[in-house]
């Protein structure tokens, strides 16, 4: 018995669909393995900036968020390859993050035009449930 050419473009399209539903939920779910609360160390390498600087984040869904009551307002993304991008806003002030995340830990570099500063940072992220953190924003 043999398919007609209408059938097998059905059983073609169906198996096109399949696929990128397959691989839109291991994207979504890849994304989410970064989800939670992350303790970041900041510390200046170059330029006046305070030191080090230690503060929460929250990522849900792979965006990048900061505590409503933070100094700082943080916003981006992880890729789900696990490529950090996000800026951080103060008044007129932008601090522009790069890096990479792993499991449960975070590193990369970032700098600032606006203050003429640079540096590095790490982060790990918290064991227990994903809820908003409040703001551990303490400089030395």
């Amino acid at each position: 018995m043999g398919y007609s050419p209408c059938r097998l473009s059905f059983a073609a399209a169906l198996a096109a669909a399949i696929s990128v539903s397959a691989a839109t939920a291991t994207l979504a779910q890849s994304a989410e393995t970064h989800d939670g609360v992350y303790a970041v160390d900041i510390v200046t390498q170059t330029g006046a900036c305070d030191k080090v600087y230690h503060w929460t984040i929250s990522v849900q869904g792979g965006h990048i968020s900061s505590p409503a009551d933070g100094f700082m307002k943080a916003s981006g993304e992880i890729s789900t390859r696990g490529v950090v991008s996000v800026a951080f806003r103060r008044d007129s002030h932008v601090a522009n993050v790069s890096g990479q995340v792993k499991e449960k830990a975070a590193w990369g570099s970032w700098s600032s035009a606006t203050l003429k500063c640079s540096g590095t940072w790490s982060a790990v992220r918290q064991d227990g449930p994903s809820r908003a953190p409040t703001m551990a924003a303490l400089s030395r």
